[in-house]
């Protein structure tokens, strides 16, 4: 398959435009991929972000120091020492090019401050504790990239990019279909043999008439006391659970939504007990707790009630969804349907 490599260029900018310009025909030249601030989308992700998830993404990484440090983060590093760490710490293979002769820069082109030159110097030795090439100027520096990164890529071999009609060989496609076919055969097997009992609940956990406490966080606002919180706990039969989410998972429903409607069956039901609640707030709410609200989850799971959603949703619909299973819908059914008058009397 014919590779491509991503090399990921790092260096000051402004002071370095001529030679990063050489680096990338190089690289270009030798059907690599080059990536560098200059060729940046524009984003809303903050700047260290992007730039960690470019060299991520990159196979090699070439570092290239001239007369200047660069701007730095609010770590007191550079941008450029900061990637070239990152780099390091992702074991991606790494490369430097050091200006031959630092005291023949142009004035314009140095650090105008002792303490930028000093940490220049200090991350020039870092870099040159691997391997790293002397460059004099543009069309030295792009030669020396051109042979240092064909000796990188011979040493250090990396994924590289191909093009996706060419990412598959044809044993690997065989291997796929074969897969695919066996996955096919085992999902007929667990529908088949999942059928005898979608239909049944699995009456060995607690359920019906049996009861639970629940845990939750009454909230509102007192004219006597002010804004209020107070703990405490509801007792229900897994029937009524059932009863109140039940029909709202017929279709899919999201999590959060089934928990609003809980929040709000309990709150009613302090509103009619105001013997063992304050009784003189307003804007209430309440909340049942965490640890609660996954008990009735796990529960109702255990019972064969419910099972996740399967629809396909957007990327940014996180929520989690639960929906009946056959048993779920049979057993509400039994529970809330309205048996025949005419029938009954017969």
């Amino acid at each position: 398959m014919d590779k491509r490599y991503q090399v990921f260029i790092s260096s000051t900018f402004v002071d370095l435009v001529d030679e990063r310009r050489e680096v990338m025909q190089a690289l270009l030249e030798m059907d690599c991929m080059p990536a560098g601030m200059e060729l940046f989308p524009a984003a809303n992700e903050d700047q260290w972000t992007l730039i960690k998830g470019v060299i991520e993404q990159s196979d090699y990484y070439l570092v290239v120091l001239g007369g200047r440090y660069g701007s730095m983060t609010e770590e007191g590093i550079s941008y450029t020492e900061k990637e070239y760490d990152y780099a390091v710490e992702l074991g991606i293979p790494v490369m430097g090019f050091v200006i031959a002769a630092p005291d023949a820069i142009p004035v314009g082109k140095t650090d105008k401050n002792e303490a930028a030159a000093k940490k220049l110097d200090e991350f020039g030795a870092k870099v040159q504790t691997r391997m790293t090439k002397a460059w004099r100027d543009g069309p030295d520096l792009a030669g020396k990239v051109a042979l240092g990164l064909t000796h990188l890529i011979k040493k250090h071999p990396r994924p590289g990019w191909v093009r996706g009609d060419q990412a598959m060989s044809p044993e690997t496609r065989v291997k796929i279909a074969e897969l695919e076919a066996t996955i096919a055969k085992l999902e007929k097997k667990e529908i088949e043999t999942s059928t005898v009992t979608a239909a049944q609940i699995d009456d060995s956990f607690a359920h019906g008439q049996e009861q639970v406490e629940l845990a939750l966080v009454h909230k509102g606002y007192s004219y006597a006391n002010g804004s209020m919180e107070e703990l405490g706990d509801l007792t229900y039969t897994w029937d009524e659970i059932i009863e109140v989410l039940g029909p709202f998972m017929i279709d899919e429903a999201p999590e959060p939504m089934l928990r609003q409607t809980f929040d709000s069956h309990m709150l009613s039901d302090i509103q009619n007990d105001p013997d063992n609640w304050t009784n003189d707030m307003s804007h209430e709410s309440a909340s049942i707790t965490d640890k609660s609200w996954g008990s009735i989850i796990v529960q109702l799971r255990a019972l064969r009630l419910i099972i996740n959603g399967t629809k396909k949703r957007t990327v940014s619909d996180k929520a989690v969804y639960w929906k009946l299973t056959q048993a779920g819908d049979n057993y509400l059914v039994a529970l809330r349907a309205v048996p025949s008058a005419v029938r009954t009397n017969e």
